[in-house]
């Protein structure tokens, strides 16, 4: 089966489990910026981990992903748009952490809104690959007989 990401692998558990969704076959949809940019299901769900827990490390360790590699992915977000998506606070007395702006919340809606539209729009041809798909396994491991 297919990673979760490219951030990191699946875990048997969640190679056992459907789709988040419930459906083993889904929609995903990924929204070039230009010639070297694109916002996709990685990108948004690391700004949706941020915007609920108001912290890029946090929001690391929830996804798997290094916190450098999230850093360069919120750089490349907050350098395609013309408003910035997320803002960071400096550590001190009240302590450090970063949120989605005004345009990341925004941002995030306009996705939502894309992703139904896609979803509505090939629902009964998802619900035909659903139902002529085979999830494929691997055959169980053969017991070596007893001499």
């Amino acid at each position: 089966m297919a990673r979760a990401s490219r951030f990191r692998k699946r875990t048997p558990a969640e190679d056992a489990a459907p789709a988040g969704d419930g459906r083993a076959v889904r929609l995903m949809i990924r929204v070039a910026l230009g010639p070297d940019g694109s916002l996709g299901p990685g990108k948004v769900r690391l700004m949706e981990l941020i915007d609920e827990k108001g912290s890029i490390s946090a929001a690391c360790r929830e996804m798997g992903m290094s916190y450098r590699r999230a850093w360069r992915l919120l750089q490349s977000l907050n350098g395609a748009f013309r408003e910035e998506v997320v803002a960071t606070r400096q550590g001190g007395n009240q302590g450090g952490g970063a949120e989605l702006t005004e345009f990341g919340r925004t941002l995030l809606a306009r996705c939502e809104v894309i992703r139904e539209k896609a979803r509505r729009a090939v629902r009964t041809d998802l619900d035909d690959l659903e139902r002529d798909f085979v999830q494929w396994a691997p055959p169980p491991a053969e017991k070596p007989e007893k001499a």
